[in-house]
């Protein structure tokens, strides 16, 4: 009878325990299944060009297509990582899962990015763009080993912008100009002005106050941060560019699913970068027309003679950054045949 009663008993428990089971195999279904968040860091306001139609298309196209599946939970202004030097560290401490980042403010961990501040070799964004991201492909940039790059292009290629008149090169001597990074800064000592390393957040206040005369930098950067209101000179000589784009640990985008992994890579690289180069391009000539149109502005348009007594001396920087560096004759190598290809419309 005891046999046959444990045998009843277990009889009663087996369905019992068939439905606990399936029941934990659901919730495990479920958890698996929950919609992933990453938390994306923009130090920017949320009416700059790069934030509005750019970052905020790409996380709203992923989030559209991912419901239910991956949410980029957006974080402009600085409400999650407020200093723009702070952006990497925020993503290897985990604080955030994507970051838009200027390389240059972590000075040595990106080296090789200098080459995309050598100034007069980019005629606009989106050859400045195109060269950086093929650089990354081929693998010629060193600091980038342990993350993934889903955006990664350059600002448009600078001009000067002051809070003094410069009708000519020699204007600038003496000046305090912002640099955005060592090959930019050495550019600026060969035409005789002091380089200044600050973040762009700082730059209009600190024209504003005299501790700058101005900076070299773009259209939309000079609105984004308000410098307009401060530096109403405009020398139009070409300068250099500033790498920027959003990056991932490769640790935290390796460990998502699959399914998830690909939605990010389908709106990365091209998708993206051409956006930028679209949305920027149409914004610089926006905003140069704006400025035009405001009497308050003076734009300066060098002559042949001061662009080519300008263009020698970049030269000389150019060379002096290449000199006894086969990595750098390299990369200068690939860039100029990239530049070579894009320019035939190859």
């Amino acid at each position: 009878m005891k046999r046959t009663g444990s045998l009843f008993v277990s009889l009663a428990i087996a369905p019992l325990a068939a439905a606990t089971l399936l029941a934990g195999s659901a919730a495990l279904t479920t958890v698996s299944a929950k919609e992933i968040t990453l938390r994306l860091s923009y130090f920017g306001g949320a009416n700059g060009s790069t934030w509005a139609d750019v970052m905020k298309p790409w996380y709203e196209a992923i989030n559209k297509e991912g419901k239910g599946i991956l949410k980029i939970e957006p974080y402009a202004g600085g409400a999650l990582v407020p200093s723009p030097r702070a952006q990497v560290k925020a993503l290897t401490d985990g604080v955030a899962d994507i970051a838009f980042v200027v390389f240059s403010y972590t000075p040595g961990r990106f080296p090789d990015n200098d080459i995309m501040e050598l100034p007069t070799l980019y005629n606009d964004v989106r050859e400045s763009s195109h060269v950086i991201r093929a650089l990354y492909e081929k693998g010629m940039l060193r600091g980038y080993d342990k993350f993934y790059v889903p955006f990664l292009v350059t600002t448009y290629p600078y001009n000067f912008h002051t809070s003094k008149p410069v009708k000519k090169l020699s204007d600038l001597k003496g000046m305090k100009l912002r640099a955005g990074g060592p090959v930019a800064g050495a550019a600026l000592r060969a035409i005789g002005v002091a380089p200044v390393g600050m973040p762009i957040t700082v730059v209009a206040e600190n024209i504003s106050k005299g501790v700058l005369d101005g900076t070299a930098t773009d259209w939309n950067v000079m609105y984004s941060f308000r410098i307009n209101d401060v530096a109403k000179n405009h020398y139009m000589q070409l300068f250099s560019t500033v790498p920027i784009g959003m990056m991932m640990t490769k640790e935290k985008f390796n460990g998502l699913p699959k399914n998830v992994q690909a939605l990010i890579q389908k709106y990365s690289g091209k998708w993206i970068d051409d956006l930028f180069v679209k949305t920027t391009t149409a914004q610089q000539d926006t905003l140069l027309a704006k400025i035009k149109a405001d009497k308050s502005h003076t734009i300066v348009i060098p002559d042949a003679a001061d662009r080519a007594a300008y263009n020698k001396i970049m030269a000389g920087v150019v060379t002096k950054w290449v000199k006894g560096n086969p990595n750098r004759e390299k990369m200068l190598a690939v860039a100029q045949d990239e530049l070579k290809k894009l320019r035939s419309g190859k």
